[in-house]
């Protein structure tokens, strides 16, 4: 799976009204909401810094911690619905730095398995949240005060993230979306070879992929 991309199909205006999003079924929600949720994540957790980005990702982080359950309960909550369509641009916008793991595996996984993209995001987030602990330094605190925690540590930022996961539904395992262990390697070289791979602020192996991988098995 590969993007097409040039400078000249950047869209002249974007056009965001939440009346469009409701009656999206709550799955739907919580995955979209999720996707969105992992964009700001790993653009503000790649290393290089970028004001406006930056400032994005953790605006867009604030909102979806605040909005995507109230969207996921209740589909026609039209404030929701619109913090929510703000919190997506921003993302959007804040990953012009680049992604992570998350994203390299993901799309990998929905080539090969035509897997939900937001779902299958939302499955491999904890793993790399783990595995990029140690490089994340003062970015955990920030997204974790964005999120409105009194505890800034990584232990309580990933256990959050967890628990909203669980709220939506989410599953914790890649078997239940229908992967299946035969194409894991595979799936670790294609992985490797993606560029949101080459912009995770902790560098990796096609072992670690796999290691990743066969975690959320």
């Amino acid at each position: 799976k590969i993007c097409v991309w040039h400078e000249n199909l950047r869209p002249a205006a974007a056009v965001l009204d939440p009346e469009l999003t409701i009656g999206l079924p709550a799955n739907l929600t919580a995955w979209t909401g999720v996707d969105a949720l992992v964009h700001a994540v790993e653009a503000y957790s790649v290393s290089a810094f970028h004001p406006q980005c930056d400032g994005s990702a953790l605006e867009a982080i604030r909102l979806i911690w605040k909005w995507l359950p109230k969207a996921f309960e209740d589909g026609t909550n039209i404030e929701a619905r619109a913090a929510m369509l703000t919190a997506s641009c921003l993302g959007g916008i804040s990953f012009i730095k680049g992604l992570g793991l998350v994203h390299a595996m993901s799309h990998m996984v929905g080539a090969v398995y035509d897997t939900h993209h937001g779902l299958t995001n939302a499955v491999l987030l904890p793993p790399v949240l783990e595995y990029n602990r140690e490089v994340l330094g003062v970015k955990t605190r920030n997204m974790a005060q964005a999120m409105g925690l009194d505890d800034t540590s990584h232990d309580a930022f990933a256990g959050a993230i967890d628990e909203m996961l669980a709220a939506l539904d989410i599953p914790t395992k890649l078997s239940t979306i229908g992967v299946e262990n035969d194409r894991i390697n595979e799936l670790a070289h294609k992985s490797l070879g993606d560029a949101a791979a080459g912009t995770n602020p902790r560098t990796s192996s096609v072992a670690d992929i796999e290691a990743l991988l066969t975690a959320r098995l």
